[in-house]
């Protein structure tokens, strides 16, 4: 008979502990905060407060009509671009779907930046129109927003669908031909139908990251406001006072991402489609007019969302003097962020690196209790361990804050609360990805272990740990590049010398020094896609799914 308190009961008091600690708990702090009046009893004057003045309520608006336009704009670029890559046979169809990952790992803070570069005021494409004498509307403002986050955001849906359609068994297809269908009511009755919960995933995936999205509309809305960008002016008023507004902000920002979610579980649940994979469809091979248009265009959606990377990396290398760029060679731009701020670049490495071998460690051992030691304890648990996910980072932040600011545990001004910050944020990545891996182990290999004697711990580190590492390890570089690429929990919490190149990144597009901030976001850009381009050498179609 089982101990029943053996080290995997453990493991799970120890993951509960510190999910209490560092979710639940900053969580109903932020809700009691934002219920608290002045005199300390219970009141809701400041959601009325909230609701009644338009300048904070309309960010509500706001914030649904650009996540809204950002999800349908990604449906309408990514959709036909997905069918292409999967049912056309179009030369470099591995390149594409390679390249389509980058823009998913670029942060969105550098894409909205970049097309300041372009056309913002002073922007290259702006300045050289009204040389000519033409004048364009700039980049700043909703427009500017929903630009940015749609060629960052796009491929979600791309990927998803594709892969969706490569799964989708060509019998289905021809099932319903063969009793006298037409092409387009296959494709309305079945090819459809199959692959919409993956349209529905990919949208949702667009509309919750736009929804809480920090660093785009605080570079590029200049002065439209959303739910994330007013709770951290609110947050930033109120240093020093009363946080209740920004915790109200905060509390409704994570009632809306909550509210999206139900809706897409009730839209998806209502219709469920399964099948086995027999015989995928084979790429069509169109004439060679048709081909090369095709072709043509999904290289020109592609490639326009990987415009921003390489504005920025191009203009790194520009002369800089304050806020203009001369297109000069030059490492000056190098020269200022290497010597100005090596810290907050050693912060960024340092934090993300230790978070994430904290979320690898804990997450391995908690996907293997998920999908190992079913029971209701272990999927409460892993319910629990996806709440970050669903949670903004503004909101991480703030509740941080809220939690954390007073005795018996004072984090802020110090590091910890940083790396604590992105090791809650970033957990369910590394457990998503060994509970892939695990699923695709036979048990009995870790049982055979089992019946020759060998500890259930000692079996799980030599045998099931190994076969998992693959999977670890892809896991953990996408966690790390996440982490690496925080700015929304960060901007609230770091302090001083704790600052991070997000943050550096995010001060010098505010002060108009874009050359520190396009050298300092091209050290990102390629901490960024090193690791990416080796998780897709390493996983090839698996990474659509680990993205």
């Amino acid at each position: 008979m089982r101990n029943r308190w053996d080290i995997w009961t453990s493991v799970t008091g120890i993951a509960f502990a510190l999910l209490a600690v560092l979710l639940i708990i900053p969580l109903g702090r932020l809700l009691w905060a934002s219920l608290l009046g002045d005199d300390g009893g219970f009141t809701l004057k400041h959601y009325r407060a909230f609701l009644a003045y338009p300048y904070y309520s309309r960010t509500i608006g706001h914030s649904f009509l650009v996540s809204g336009l950002v999800t349908l704009a990604a449906l309408v670029v990514a959709v036909p671009v997905a069918f292409l890559l999967a049912r056309v046979d179009i030369p470099g169809k591995a390149v594409l779907k390679s390249l389509a990952i980058l823009p998913l790992v670029s942060p969105p803070f550098i894409g909205a930046y970049s097309w300041i570069l372009l056309f913002g005021r002073a922007g290259y494409v702006t300045t050289l129109l009204q040389n000519v004498g033409l004048t364009i509307p700039t980049v700043y403002g909703m427009h500017g927003i929903v630009l940015a986050l749609t060629l960052n955001l796009y491929p979600f849906v791309l990927l998803m669908v594709a892969g969706a359609l490569q799964a989708l068994d060509q019998s289905l297809e021809e099932a319903a031909q063969g009793l006298g269908s037409r092409p387009w009511r296959v494709f309305w009755t079945v090819t459809v139908p199959v692959t919409m919960p993956s349209v529905l995933g990919g949208a949702l995936l667009v509309f919750l990251t736009a929804f809480a999205d920090f660093g785009a509309p605080m570079i590029i809305g200049e002065g439209y406001q959303v739910l994330p960008t007013i709770v951290y002016s609110l947050f930033v008023n109120e240093m020093g006072g009363n946080p209740a507004m920004a915790s109200t902000g905060a509390t409704l920002l994570v009632l809306c991402t909550t509210a999206i979610l139900l809706v897409q579980y009730w839209a998806v649940s209502r219709k469920r489609y399964a099948m086995t994979q027999h015989r995928p469809a084979p790429p069509v091979r169109p004439r060679p007019l048709v081909r090369g248009l095709l072709t043509g265009c999904a290289y020109l959606v592609i490639g326009l969302s990987l415009v921003p990377a390489l504005v920025v990396v191009v203009t790194s290398f520009f002369e800089s003097r304050g806020p203009v760029l001369y297109p000069n060679f030059s490492l000056g731009n190098y020269r200022e962020v290497l010597f100005n701020v090596p810290r907050a670049i050693a912060n960024s490495f340092v934090l993300s690196s230790v978070s994430t071998l904290l979320d690898v460690l804990l997450g391995t051992l908690i996907a293997y209790l998920v999908v190992r030691r079913r029971s209701l304890t272990t999927a409460a648990l892993d319910s629990c361990v996806m709440i970050p996910y669903a949670i903004p980072g503004t909101v991480i932040g703030v509740a941080f804050i809220v939690a954390f600011n007073k005795p018996p545990i004072v984090l802020t001004g110090t590091f910890l609360i940083l790396l604590l910050a992105y090791f809650v944020r970033r957990l369910p990545y590394s457990v998503r990805a060994g509970s892939a891996i695990l699923h695709q182990i036979d048990p009995s290999v870790e049982e055979a272990s089992i019946s020759l004697g060998v500890s259930p711990l000692k079996s799980f580190a030599k045998v099931t740990a190994r076969l998992m590492l693959p999977g670890i390890v892809s896991g953990g570089i996408l966690t790390w590049v996440q982490t690496i690429t925080e700015i929304s929990a960060t901007i609230f919490l770091y302090f001083g010398a704790w600052s991070t190149i997000t943050v550096v990144i995010y001060r010098q597009v505010s002060s108009s020094n874009f050359g520190s901030a396009a050298a300092a976001s091209t050290i990102l850009l390629v901490a960024v896609f090193i690791p990416v381009l080796m998780v897709n050498w390493m996983m090839g179609e698996r990474a659509v799914t680990a993205v």
